[in-house]
């Protein structure tokens, strides 16, 4: 019996493709992981971010004013703005853009960065 030449090559080129796809996610993830800079928050910042987090996963737009205006009054009464209320800024513009979900990610991220290992 004759095997069908056309079945194996198809199948090889499948294999091999599949395998160079996997390899390439493998080294994007790698390079994304190695990239990320750990966020440092304050306190003020941490509780925020934890606020936000659960309006990010509710999609809130409401929540997300009042914790925007909380933040646009501490930038009133401060002449500094703190790395914290960078990264939350950073957040809310991610949010407000209809991204909730990345938003979400990246609040969970900056949580998880305060975990002391």
């Amino acid at each position: 019996m004759v095997r069908n030449s056309t079945n194996t090559k198809s199948d090889s080129r499948f294999k091999v493709v599949t395998f160079a796809a996997l390899i390439v996610l493998a080294i994007v993830t790698a390079a994304w992981w190695m990239s990320h800079t750990p966020v440092k928050l304050d306190e003020q910042g941490y509780d925020v971010t934890i606020a936000l987090y659960r309006v990010c996963n509710q999609r809130s737009s409401e929540g997300l004013q009042k914790i925007e205006d909380q933040i646009r009054e501490l930038e009133a009464s401060q002449t500094t703005l703190g790395e914290s209320h960078h990264v939350i800024l950073d957040l809310i513009a991610t949010a407000k853009a209809g991204d909730w979900k990345n938003a979400a990610i990246a609040c969970r991220q900056a949580l998880e960065d305060q975990v002391q290992r």
